[in-house]
């Protein structure tokens, strides 16, 4: 039953992914949380599994944005570095706290991001003018998505596409900003967790790499090659502030999910 289920939300969050830009974390980490058996490490595995699955959904989605020509080079580059340099913290610090706690940073952002996206009505309404990020801001807004992202599993979207919102960019144009800078978020940060992981030593079994769960990683890496390309589809075909309510819709779907 599990792996069916693993088939169902792999392709599901391949197709989420390349409409928002997460990866997969909002939906990967409530759902492993849930279906993996509990120890005093459930939250920690369920986030480092989700940013091992989170390179294969990113990169692919990465890729079908830039046919599209969807990503905006300029907006990339040096907050990428500093995004990787933050997921080291995140992971780091993730290793030192108690699953619970993990869990409950989780709710409390979950529940901060959501209310601050309804709040503000640039969210649900593009900007008419783009305008960019300060050099200074590349530093704090780099270290702050990738500590953030690391430390809870989610990608970096969860902060970059309001972001990217607050600078005037379309849903389309946000979400694939997303994806690429959810890759050193990724990256960096399951290696992190699985170097980590090694070093606790938790003996949790040869299906895990650290603190990844291979057979999960495996399921849901491959099956999101699936969905990506419909994600990519349903982007042209929806209107912006459709877009945006969604993106909304489904973090209050990922809270549901880790809250019940």
């Amino acid at each position: 039953m599990e792996f069916f289920t693993l088939i169902a939300f792999g392709v599901l969050t391949g197709i989420l992914s390349s409409m928002f830009g997460f990866g997969g974390g909002f939906i990967i980490v409530p759902l492993l949380y849930r279906i993996l058996p509990h120890n005093s490490y459930s939250m920690q595995i369920a986030i480092a599994t989700s940013l091992g699955v989170m390179i294969t959904n990113s990169a692919f989605s990465v890729y079908n944005a830039q046919k599209n020509n969807s990503i905006i080079w300029k907006l990339i580059f040096p907050i990428f570095y500093y995004i990787g340099c933050g997921s080291v913290i995140g992971a780091f610090v993730t290793t030192l706290l108690p699953s619970s706690v993990v869990r409950y940073i989780f709710i409390v952002y979950m529940l901060f991001v959501i209310m601050n996206c309804v709040r503000k009505k640039s969210f649900v309404k593009k900007e008419d003018k783009v305008i960019s990020l300060s050099k200074n801001r590349h530093v704090v807004f780099g270290l702050l998505i990738g500590s953030t992202a690391s430390l809870l599993g989610v990608g970096g979207s969860i902060i970059t596409i309001p972001l990217m919102r607050k600078l005037g960019l379309s849903m389309k144009h946000a979400a694939a900003i997303g994806n690429m800078l959810s890759l050193p978020v990724a990256l960096v940060g399951a290696i992190v967790y699985a170097f980590l992981g090694n070093k606790l030593n938790l003996e949790l079994g040869n299906a895990y790499l650290g603190l990844v769960y291979l057979p999960a990683l495996f399921v849901l890496s491959m099956t999101g090659f699936i969905g990506v390309p419909i994600g990519s589809y349903l982007v042209n075909k929806i209107s912006d502030k459709t877009h945006a309510i969604g993106f909304i819709l489904l973090l209050f779907i990922s809270l549901t999910a880790i809250l019940v």
